[in-house]
């Protein structure tokens, strides 16, 4: 289980500020993990998962933006696939960068 919890010392000014929403960048790869970490520490959920199209849809992306958010989380050893069929790919966190 990823630990619950958001060290205010790694947060980007930008997300400790609360203002990355309204950059011309939004939604980077930063943006988005930091969103699924500060939600998943506010429930109950034991794991974090997110599917492409859940992506794509929550934050307006096209493919390619949505592809390359998806490869930076995988390059950095946060996010891995845990499903994938030829409708969607479902991805999970696996590392909390926050802790």
């Amino acid at each position: 289980m990823l630990p619950k919890n958001l060290n205010t010392a790694k947060l980007k000014v930008k997300h400790v500020l609360g203002n990355h929403t309204t950059l011309d960048s939004y939604p980077d790869y930063e943006d988005i993990i930091y969103e699924l970490i500060r939600d998943y520490c506010g429930k109950v959920a034991k794991e974090i998962k997110f599917t492409n199209v859940s992506l794509k849809k929550k934050y307006s992306l096209e493919d390619d933006k949505a592809n390359t958010i998806v490869k930076q989380l995988i390059n950095a050893k946060i996010i891995e696939v845990s499903l994938s069929n030829s409708a969607y790919t479902t991805y999970e966190v696996i590392k909390n960068p926050y802790a």
